[in-house]
């Protein structure tokens, strides 16, 4: 998974960076300004964020609003400062500074985890949008079969039939029906 870590210092990258290894090498995009975070979060598929707040700044908080509404499952924030709820109500993951090393380590993990889940049901969606699709090319062809005299259970029963016979799918065959290429 690509993880964007904001962060000005080299201290707090290599940390990141080590317990990500840990976690299972993911990869990390550094950006060390909010600008340059908005910037890779555009070009890129960001699974997770680590967002380390220099301080109380409205652009760091801005950055990490921005990040969980548009391309990230998960941002992970040490923060202190005002604000705080707003980042919580839009799904950003918020530690309090300290932080200690274990404590980032659990955290990360825990954001970690979110994000594949966020994955997951991304992937689903997607294959559900597509089948969707599918039944409906299927079902206009059904349509235009039906208005050529056949009923909708004869004309299901057509799309298998030569989808069998000439071996494709059922929604090449209905897109042959709607273009009018049918050959009987």
């Amino acid at each position: 998974m690509n993880v964007l870590v904001l962060s000005s210092s080299d201290k707090v990258y290599a940390a990141v960076t080590q317990l990500l290894r840990l976690l299972g090498g993911h990869k990390a995009f550094r950006a060390t300004t909010p600008r340059q975070a908005k910037v890779l979060a555009g070009q890129m598929d960001i699974g997770a964020a680590v967002v380390h707040a220099d301080g109380a700044d409205a652009e760091y908080r801005d950055i990490c609003l921005r990040l969980a509404e548009d391309c990230v499952g998960t941002v992970f924030v040490p923060y202190r400062g005002d604000g705080v709820d707003e980042l919580y109500a839009s799904g950003v993951f918020v530690a309090e500074k300290p932080i200690t090393k274990a404590t980032l380590f659990t955290a990360m993990r825990g954001a970690l985890g979110v994000a594949y889940g966020y994955e997951k049901l991304r992937r689903e969606n997607a294959k559900l949008k597509a089948r969707l699709e599918e039944l409906r090319i299927i079902s206009r062809a059904k349509c235009m079969l039906a208005s050529g005299g056949m009923t909708e259970e004869q004309a299901h029963r057509e799309i298998e039939r030569r989808a069998m016979n000439e071996r494709r799918t059922k929604t090449d065959i209905a897109k042959e029906i709607i273009e009018g290429n049918t050959s009987e």
